[in-house]
Formats: structure tokens, C-alpha cells, sequence
């Protein structure tokens, strides 16, 4: 009307707005009229006369329709559709009535048969109508309405009926319709007499409550119904017309209310029962009611039953109900309670599960909020830590340390998911995680990349200031090179290699000295570790390089390594391509099948790469390939760029490319000889690794010790000779191939007198540090190579020594061992080998034994781990069998008859204890004199061979056996007494000779000090030295010390008497050392007055020696040996020995 206006003849405004007016007027007219016709049914009238004629129609055309349900149901499903709509199900209550069919039929005629009955705005249905199963019936009625199929279940009944089998009825019914309904008790109660104009529903309803509770509230409501009916029945009676069925109705009551509540109870008792018990009402029922018991069919084209025949819904006529019973269906229609589920219902269960996955989501939701709320606030806190520390100081790697672990924490999250109690789609992992690389980045910068950064800087300058021409070591060449590595990776990431990196960071990073040593290296591995790993993914980490601090760096390297990295690339790539291929070299493969448990073993084996089946196969060819390639890569540390670099490819022409060709061969030849000296260098430590690592397992007794040196010396399964073998295979490794033309021609020059020529034999890369080895298995070709023109001295020194030589002396030693093991006597034969070692005799074993260290020996310091696991240790352990009980048995000795004795003598008395009583000079020096003491006898006629005396002191015997171990308090002791021997009994008696000074002291005018009867009077006049010899003659053994001052009269500051009067009156002294000979004594009087005097000796501190007698001890042991260690007893000392 608008836009095309001039169609309809509206060209102006107003034209348009007017009739926009008239057709708005329109639609709200054509509204209203549909309206109208909706609420007053006449499309629902149209409707039925359309489904009518169809179906009039479709039964000419069409063959018999199959209903899914019965006529009855379907012909009220349509009407309720047509009444209601979609909301017809439960827009009107539906009541399944049950009972005998008599009682039914009073109350509801026509229902058996119509099965369905609209009545009073309810619909009444049948338990079990005519023309159907029961069950079907009900089960048509539950898929009809399954929410809630009934809204209540109507017993007709009567008091006088018997119904013994009412619960389980009522039971069935629930079980059937899947719910169990409010049930309501209908009692038909026979009335005569008028009828009223009105009628109104008599009954009680007690609600819900318990079963004790409600049967009281039911019975006190029909006792009130009784009253009431009673009452408003008398005055209906007193009418011209008399009403009498209210009177009926409460003499009903009256008469069968016990009956009606005991019925009740027992129901609600009942274990049958499923359905809630609503209440109970009472109904007239007027004789002659029912006025058509039958419902007649409507006529169709004057054939009755046409639908019926057809299964169509019939259109029946049903009787008049009574209306008496109308009000009592209104009354049971109004919800009065809801029942309940009986049985499995898939909508309540999946409504349970949908409400429980929504409680369990729910609590999921809040446990993940609080979860990440609470991960999240540790990560805040964390990242303000770390941001607010101070630089470089301990609290800032901790708290580096402790957002690097939260850090870690979360990539694992991420790659393995979060906890379940963190999901529930509050998971805020990727999230945080993002945001903490930002402060990691800060902190760590601060904390770690500056340092470094700045400690790689100082260090490169550093190289940069050597002069070019000054050779560097190859340690500073490779620190400078590792530094710039790791400099130039720092600012590209994508070439970081995090190995290396975390090891050099760790190397250059000094950390906070504040720090716990061993906090402060676990801390600082952990975070270069985690720097390195996570430096590649995260570029924007890289520093600003220093170009012209690299490039002059660079320079000073490529000057200083020269060919080195070249050679290290190609050396790398050799050992790379040959690594995995060959078997690691272990002690079992060695061996061959020769049995070695029980006498050796190891557990650290030779790398594959280096054994000789890998040179031969593949070690070898690769050097010499890349000796005539000479191809090496250009190290991007040293170039930036990581190009092929070929030499001498482009030679010049004529007498250039000759020189070239010479200078190549001479280069590849000595590329060749570096990268198997490299090489060879490298697999003699390997094996040196694995064979210093063999450790022998000494045997418990001296049976084992003999089964050990039996199966050592075995020649057909030794494992010693299997190992030497397989040993001395893998040394041959590099040897050129002897071919037989080679030796015709060494021969044919020696026969022609060329005999220098032949008698220089070639030279091998293995034969110098495998050499003692290979001479020791009588290898002739290795003994020049490992001697050379200066240890042919040595060579000849050594010529005995073999591996032969060796197993004959462990076979000494086996039959040594077992005469001894099998001698009657063995203790006595055990101990006399003993003490011939004790004594410095020789015999059989101790020979056997020094050829064993002396085969040992032979090998050098290189393989020395392995010559005393193998060579020493055998016949060692072997000799220890027989030296521990023997040595147990002199300690006996020495405790018995030195040590006892002396403790005995000595107890009690001064010096050794701080008493009165002195200790006997000369029971002392019969212990202590340096030649004829008891002590020095024992010594020499006991210990001679383990014990030697080096000026005063007897010291350990380097060639004593291994296995005795000195206790330390034996050795201090004698080196002690042996000091107090030689000073004190130089002269055969004892005495101590020496010289004394006093000094002045202020406010001192005069002191005096008498010694043995000797005196020395001081009174300030010129200081001098006085002699003194001590003890005396021992008959006035005397000490003391007196003094006089400026203000008193004579002071006594010590005095004693015995022979150790002076060394007590020496203890109280402070003793000051003021040089080799003299020494300082100061005894501090009282009134702050100390006396001085100055000691000068003759030998050693003089008598100040005897004063660390104090708290002596003698100890009663000479070795160190176990508990069980208990020997064969030693042949009693002789008696001049004894004490």
C-alpha cells in the first residue's frame, strides 16, 4: 500500500493511512472471529463431521484399521485430544474403580461394559471391563498416561462383603499400572424413600500421617459423620415428603464403624499393601437407578454395529447415572495426595542419574574452583617472591627454584592432563602456565643469564688478550672454545644443545656464598638444567650477542686450535658411526667359559668401540677413508656457518700441483697418525678402566685359600690364564699382518748380512702401554716397544718375570698351605711360618709372596689396580690365613708379658697417675732402657721382621706383609717409651741432666729453688745458668720453692719430697717453648707475684719429657685383628724376657 500505492488508487498520504487503518480494523476482526469459533467448539464440531465422513468413506476404500489400543480407550484418547488438546493426559483426573461387579454396577451402571465413563468432570474406568484381558486392559491404560496412569483408586465395597484378599488385589493393580494410586474406600449403602433436590458426598478423608494416627483421626471423623448424618436425618424425616437416606447412611455408619476401622487397620498393616489409603465415603444407591444396564449402539446407514465390526471406536449411549453419586465423584476427584512408583521406572531413573551427575558436576565444579582458585593464588604469590627478591642472593634461587617447580608441575599437567579434582572445566593449567614464563623469564635473567652472560664475557676478553703468538694449553683452548659455545648458543637458541649448556652454566655461575654448600650445588644444577632444556622452545630468551666480541674470540681460536676441531669432528663422527654395532667387552666374555666367581670380579666392561674386533672391522677402515678424503666440516662455533669444506681439490698446474699432491699425502698421513693415536689412547685407558677395576675376593679360612690358589693355577681352567689371553689379543690390536713373503724377506736379509735392517722390528701403536702385560705373557715383540734404548736395564732387572714364573710361585704356595693343612700339627707349623716373618727369616711362602708383589710391581702404576687384584692379592690373602691367628697369638704374648706387668708396676703410682706414691726408676727403666728394657728385647727378638729401628723409635717394616695392621696405640706408646728410654737411661741409671736460670720478678727480692739438695738462691742479682742433674742419688730426693718479698717475710710456694718431687713441682709450672732447648717455667704464686726460671736441656725437652707419663697406658695389643682371631698360643718367652 506503500511502496505500490497507485495500484489501489491510494496516491496521497492521507488515501494510505487511511487504509492501512481499514486493514489493521480487518486482521483484529478476523482475530477475534477465530477466537470465537476456537473457545466455542465449532472447529471441533467441524472436526468430528470431517473425521465422520472420512471415516465413512475410508471403510468403503480402505480395508480394516488395526488400533493400537482398545476402541474404548482409543474413542476417549480422541475425544480428550479434541476436548483438551496436547494437554489432554491429565487435564481430568481419572478414577479406576474396583469392587464386585454388583456393588460397581449400583454405583456406576454401564461402567463393565463401556469400560470408560466420563462422569462429574472425572472419567471412571474399569479394572476389568468386558472384552478384554485385565492386564491388557490396565497396561493400555499405564501406556496411555504413564506419568501418572490413575489419579486414584476407588474400592466400591460394602460392610457386609468379605474381602480377604483386598491387599493382594490392590497389590496386583499397582504392580500392573506401574503406580500405586490413593485409594478410596466407596461404601454402597442401600436408601429408600424421597429424593432429595441436592445431594452432598458424606465421607471422611484423615489425611496422611501414620498408620496410628490416621486410624484415629478416621475413626473420631466418622463418629462426628454419624452425629451429623443422625441429626440433619431426623429433620429431613420430619418433612411432608420423608428423606430418609441420611438416616440410613448414619445407621449404616453406626452399625459397621468397628468393621470399617478394623478393615482399615489391617489393610494398612498389611505387607501387601503399595498404595496410600485416602478415605472413605458413603453413597445412597436408590433401588431402580440404573435405568439402561446395556448401552445401545448408534445406527449407521441403518446397520447397527458397523463400527464395532469394523475395531472402531463405538459411539454408545450409556445409562442415567444416579445422582446421588455425583457429588461423591467430585469429592474422590479433588487431589487429596499423590501416590507413589512401584517398580523399575526408566524416566524417575534417569531423572535420579541426571540429578546426581548434576550434584557430582556440581561438586566437581566447586572442588575444581577451589582447586585452581588456590593454584592460582600459589602462583601469584609465587611470581611476587620471585620478583621482589634481591638479585643473585639465596632468597631469590629459592624462589626461582620454587616457580620453576610449579613450572614443571604444570607442563607435566599439560602433556598429561590435570588431576580429576581440577578439571570440571574450571581448569585454568594452560592458562597459568602461559603466564609464568614472563617472571621465570625476568628472574631468571636476573638471577642466571646475567651472571653467566657476564662471567663468558670477562673470560673471552681474557683469551682475546693473549698475544697471537703465544701457544695456549689445550685446557685453556677448550674452556675459551666451550665458553664461546655456550655464549653463541645463549643468543641463538635454536642451536642450544642442553647438555652441554646446563654443564657450562653450572661451570660460570657463581652463586650466592650465603647459600649451604650442598644447597647451593643441587639448587644451581636444577635451575641451568631447567634454563637449558626450555632455552630452544622459547626464543625470545636470547641475548644480545657482542659481535666484535665473537669475531676477535673466533679469531683467537682458529689461530690457537688450528686443525684440532677439525680433527675432533672427524674422530667424533668415526666413534658415532661405529657406536652400537660391536658388543661391550665384559669380565664373562673375556674369560671364555672359565669359572672366575669366588676369586675375582668386576663390574665395569669396554665400551664395543673399543675393542679389536671394532678396530678391525670398521675403526681402521674409517680412519684411513678419512685420511684420503680429507673432508672435514667447518665448525659453526668457529665460522657461523656449517658448510663442507674440502682441501686440496683445485691444485695449480705443473710442479704446484706436484707439491700439492706431496703436501696432501704428507697431510693425510699425519691426519691418520693423530686420529689413531687419539684413538689407541683412548682404548688403552678404556681397558685400563676395566681391568683396574677387577677386585679379588679374599677367601674366609685356609681351606678356601688353598681352593682359590688350586683353581688360579689350574693350566686347563684357570680364569687368570683365559683373562691374560683374551688380554693379550685385545693388545694386539693395530699390529700390522705377518705375511709369509715378509718373513721370507727378514730372512733372506738377515742371511745376507743386512742384519739391522732385520732386526729392528716394527713398531706397534699397543705395544708401549700394553707392553708389561705382553712381556708378562713372554710376547717378545712387545718388550722393545715398551722399553726402549734407556730401560734396557730394566728389561734384564725384569727378564725373570713371567706369567709362568707367577703360577709357579702360586703353586709354591698351594703346597705350602696344604702341608700345613694337612700336618698333624698344623697350629705348631702355622706358627713357626709366622714367626719367621715376625723374626725376618726366610722361608718358602715369603718368597712366594714377594715373587707375587714383584710380579705386581712389574706392571707399573698404570695397570697397578690390576697387578694387585690379581698377582699381590691372591698369595696376600693366602699369607693373611696364616698370619692373622699368629699375630693374634703375640698380642697374647705381648699382653701377658710386657704389657700386664708394666700397667701392674706402674698403677697407682706418680707420673702415670696423679697419686703420693712414686713410681721405682729402675722398674721403669727395666721396661724402657733403650738396649736391655724388656720392651726393646721383645722387640727385636719377636718383631724383628716387622719392626725396625730408625734412630730412638721402632717404625712398621715397609716390607712386612700388607695384611698385619699395627694398632696405632702400640706404635705410640713405644715410639713414647722409647723417647723416655733414650733420654732418661742414656747412661744405664737414670738421670736427667740440665741447667736452670731464674729470672727477676718485681716486688720479689729473693727466691730459692732446691732440687735433689742442690739449691739455686736468686736475689736479683746477675741472672747465670746452675746444673742441675736429676733424679739424685735418690737418698734426699727433695723439691721445693720459697720466695720473699719487698713487704712480707719468706714465703713457701712448693714442697715435696720423693724421687719425682721436681717433675710434680715441673707440672705446676706454665711451660713456654723459647727455643729447641729452652723453655720458659712460670709458677704463678698468689698476690700476683710469678716466679720465673728458664730450662735449658741437653737432650730433647730434658725432664719435661717424663711429664707425658701422665695418664699412660700401655696398650695391650701389637695388631689389629678381629674378634675371632684367636690363635695358637705361642712357646712362652724365655726367662730372662720375663718380668
Amino acid at each position: 500500500m506503500w511502496f505500490k500505492g497507485d495500484l489501489f488508487g491510494a496516491l496521497t498520504r492521507e488515501a494510505k493511512l487511511g487504509a492501512s487503518v481499514w486493514i489493521f480494523l480487518a486482521l483484529v476482526g478476523t482475530l477475534l472471529l477465530h477466537l470465537g469459533l476456537l473457545f466455542g467448539g465449532a472447529y471441533r464440531l467441524v472436526g468430528r463431521v470431517f473425521r465422520a465422513e472420512v471415516r465413512d468413506r475410508g471403510a468403503a476404500v480402505k480395508p480394516t484399521k488395526t488400533l493400537k489400543r482398545d476402541a474404548r480407550l482409543q474413542a476417549l484418547l480422541d475425544e480428550l485430544r479434541a476436548t483438551h488438546g496436547w494437554r489432554w493426559r491429565y487435564r481430568t483426573p481419572w478414577l479406576l474403580v474396583d469392587g464386585k461387579d454388583v456393588l460397581i454396577e449400583a454405583v456406576a451402571p454401564g461402567l463393565k461394559h463401556a469400560g470408560v465413563m466420563p462422569i462429574a468432570d472425572a472419567i471412571l474406568l474399569h479394572t476389568a471391563p468386558d472384552g478384554i484381558d485385565a492386564q491388557a486392559w490396565r497396561r493400555q491404560i499405564r501406556q496411555m498416561r504413564s506419568w501418572r496412569p490413575v489419579d486414584s483408586i476407588v474400592h466400591v465395597t460394602h460392610a457386609d462383603v468379605r474381602e480377604t484378599e483386598l491387599p493382594r488385589g490392590l497389590a496386583t493393580l499397582a504392580t500392573d499400572l506401574g503406580w500405586a494410586a490413593p485409594v478410596t474406600f466407596l461404601h454402597a449403602v442401600p436408601a429408600k424413600g424421597g429424593l432429595p433436590e441436592t445431594f452432598d458426598a458424606i465421607g471422611a478423608f484423615p489425611g496422611a500421617a501414620g498408620r496410628s494416627v490416621q486410624l484415629a483421626a478416621l475413626s473420631e471423623q466418622l463418629a462426628m459423620i454419624g452425629r451429623h448424618t443422625a441429626g440433619a436425618g431426623v429433620q429431613l424425616c420430619a418433612t411432608p415428603t420423608p428423606i430418609t437416606y441420611l438416616a440410613q447412611i448414619s445407621q449404616y455408619i453406626d452399625q459397621r464403624r468397628e468393621h470399617i476401622l478394623t478393615g482399615w487397620n489391617a489393610l494398612s498393616a498389611s505387607h501387601w499393601l503399595r498404595s496410600p489409603l485416602a478415605g472413605v465415603l458413603f453413597a445412597p444407591v436408590f433401588a431402580g437407578s440404573a435405568a439402561l444396564p446395556v448401552p445401545t449402539p448408534v445406527m449407521v446407514d441403518g446397520q447397527p454395529g458397523t463400527e464395532a465390526a469394523a475395531g472402531l471406536p463405538q459411539a454408545a449411549v450409556l445409562p442415567s447415572q444416579p445422582a446421588s453419586l455425583l457429588p461423591t465423584w467430585r469429592a474422590i476427584a479433588q487431589p487429596r495426595g499423590t501416590g507413589r512408583r512401584v517398580g523399575f521406572y526408566w524416566p524417575n531413573a534417569l531423572a535420579a542419574l541426571a540429578t546426581v551427575a548434576a550434584i557430582a558436576w556440581c561438586a566437581l565444579m566447586t572442588v575444581s574452583f577451589i582447586g585452581n582458585q588456590q593454584l592460582t593464588r600459589e602462583a601469584r604469590a609465587t611470581v611476587t617472591a620471585a620478583l621482589d627478591a634481591r638479585p643473585q642472593t639465596a632468597v631469590a634461587l629459592r624462589a626461582q627454584l620454587t616457580m620453576q617447580q610449579l613450572i614443571e608441575k604444570l607442563e607435566y599437567r599439560q602433556r598429561h592432563g590435570a588431576p580429576w579434582y581440577l578439571r570440571g572445566g574450571l581448569s585454568r593449567n594452560d592458562e597459568l602456565l602461559a603466564g609464568l614464563w614472563l617472571p621465570y623469564r625476568i628472574a631468571s635473567t636476573r638471577n642466571l643469564q646475567t651472571p653467566v652472560v657476564n662471567t663468558i664475557g670477562d673470560l673471552l676478553k681474557a683469551a682475546n688478550r693473549t698475544r697471537a703468538d703465544a701457544l695456549q694449553s689445550q685446557d685453556a683452548r677448550g674452556s675459551t672454545y666451550n665458553a664461546l659455545k655456550a655464549y653463541l648458543m645463549l643468543g641463538d637458541p635454536p642451536h642450544s644443545e642442553p647438555a652441554f649448556l646446563k654443564r657450562m652454566l653450572v661451570a660460570m655461575w657463581s652463586r650466592p656464598p650465603e647459600m649451604p654448600l650442598g644447597e647451593r650445588d643441587d639448587t644451581g644444577q636444577r635451575l641451568a638444567g631447567f634454563y637449558a632444556d626450555h632455552l630452544e622452545a622459547h626464543p625470545e630468551w636470547r641475548i644480545a650477542l657482542d659481535d666484535g666480541l665473537v669475531t676477535s674470540t673466533r679469531n683467537t681460536l682458529v689461530t690457537q686450535m688450528g686443525l684440532a676441531s677439525a680433527d675432533d669432528t672427524v674422530y667424533q663422527g668415526i666413534l658415532t658411526e661405529a657406536r652400537g654395532k660391536y658388543a661391550d667387552a665384559s669380565l664373562e666374555t673375556l674369560l671364555a667359559g672359565a669359572d672366575a666367581r669366588g676369586l675375582f670380579a668386576t663390574a665395569q666392561t669396554v665400551p664395543g668401540i673399543y675393542t679389536r674386533a671394532a678396530w678391525d672391522g670398521m675403526i681402521a677402515a674409517a680412519i684411513d677413508k678419512a685420511a684420503s678424503e680429507r673432508r672435514m666440516s667447518g665448525d659453526w662455533v668457529l665460522t657461523g656457518t656449517r658448510p663442507a669444506q674440502t682441501l686440496g681439490n683445485a691444485v695449480s698446474q705443473g710442479a704446484a700441483r706436484a707439491t700439492a699432491a706431496l703436501d696432501e699425502k704428507r697431510a693425510a698421513e699425519d691426519l691418520k697418525q693423530r686420529l689413531s693415536a687419539r684413538y689407541f689412547a683412548e682404548y688403552t685407558a678404556a681397558w685400563q678402566g676395566m681391568l683396574n677395576g677387577i677386585r679379588w675376593q679374599p677367601a674366609a679360612n685356609l681351606n678356601d685359600a688353598i681352593e682359590q690358589l688350586t683353581r688360579l693355577a689350574d693350566a686347563q681352567t684357570s680364569p687368570l690364564i683365559a683373562l691374560m689371553k683374551a688380554v693379550q689379543y685385545q693388545a694386539q690390536a693395530g699390529r700390522p699382518s705377518q705375511a709369509l713373503a715378509d718373513t721370507l724377506v727378514r730372512k733372506a736379509q738377515s742371511l745376507i748380512g743386512n742384519e739391522d735392517q732385520a732386526a729392528t722390528p716394527p713398531v706397534n701403536p699397543l705395544d708401549k702401554s700394553f707392553g708389561p702385560l705382553l712381556t708378562l705373557m713372554g710376547d717378545a715383540t712387545a718388550a722393545p716397544a715398551a722399553a726402549g734404548k734407556g730401560n734396557a736395564g730394566a728389561n734384564l732387572a725384569l727378564n725373570g718375570v713371567s706369567l709362568s714364573r707367577y703360577l709357579t710361585a702360586v703353586t709354591t704356595m698351594r703346597l705350602k698351605l696344604q702341608q700345613i693343612a694337612g700336618n698333624p700339627d698344623a697350629q705348631a707349623m702355622a706358627r713357626s711360618q709366622a714367626q719367621a716373618v715376625f723374626q725376618g727369616k726366610l722361608s718358602e711362602l715369603s718368597q712366594a709372596r714377594d715373587d707375587a708383589a714383584l710380579t705386581a710391581a712389574s706392571l707399573g702404576t698404570a695397570w697397578s689396580g690390576f697387578g694387585d687384584a690379581v698377582f699381590a692379592q691372591p698369595l696376600e690373602a693366602a699369607w693373611q690365613s696364616i698370619l692373622q691367628p699368629a699375630a693374634a697369638s703375640l698380642n697374647e704374648a705381648w699382653r701377658a708379658n710386657v704389657a700386664a706387668p708394666f700397667n701392674a708396676a706402674m698403677s697407682g703410682r706418680y707420673p702415670f697417675f696423679d697419686t703420693n706414691a712414686d713410681a721405682s726408676f729402675a722398674e721403669l727403666g727395666r721396661y724402657v732402657r733403650p738396649d736391655t728394657g724388656l720392651i726393646a728385647r721383645f722387640i727385636t727378638t719377636q718383631l724383628a721382621g716387622v719392626l725396625k729401628l730408625e734412630g730412638d723409635h721402632w717404625t712398621p717394616n715397609e716390607l712386612a706383609p700388607q695384611a698385619l695392621h699395627f694398632d696405632p696405640k702400640f706404635l705410640a706408646g713405644v715410639r713414647q717409651l722409647s723417647t723416655v728410654g733414650a733420654q732418661l737411661y742414656l747412661r744405664g741409671d737414670a738421670n736427667e741432666r740440665f741447667e736452670m736460670m731464674a729470672l727477676p720478678t718485681p716486688d720479689v727480692t729473693r727466691s730459692e729453688l732446691s732440687v735433689d739438695g742442690k739449691q739455686i738462691v736468686y736475689f736479683n742479682q746477675q741472672e747465670r745458668w746452675t746444673p742441675l742433674a736429676w733424679p739424685g742419688d735418690g737418698l734426699n730426693g727433695h723439691a721445693g720453692l720459697t720466695w720473699q718479698t719487698l713487704n712480707a717475710g719468706l714465703r713457701q710456694a712448693f714442697d715435696s719430697t720423693g724421687d719425682w718431687a721436681f717433675l710434680r713441682l715441673l707440672g705446676r709450672a706454665s711451660v713456654k717453648q723459647l727455643d729447641s732447648t729452652r723453655y720458659q717455667l712460670t709458677w704463678s704464686a698468689p698476690y700476683n707475684e710469678p716466679l720465673r726460671y728458664v730450662l735449658r736441656t741437653q737432650v730433647g725437652s730434658g725432664p719435661l719429657e717424663l711429664l707425658k707419663l701422665r695418664d699412660f697406658h700401655m696398650p695391650e695389643q701389637i695388631f689389629s685383628v678381629g674378634k675371632g682371631s684367636i690363635g695358637p698360643v705361642l712357646p712362652p718367652l724365655p726367662a730372662e724376657l720375663r718380668p
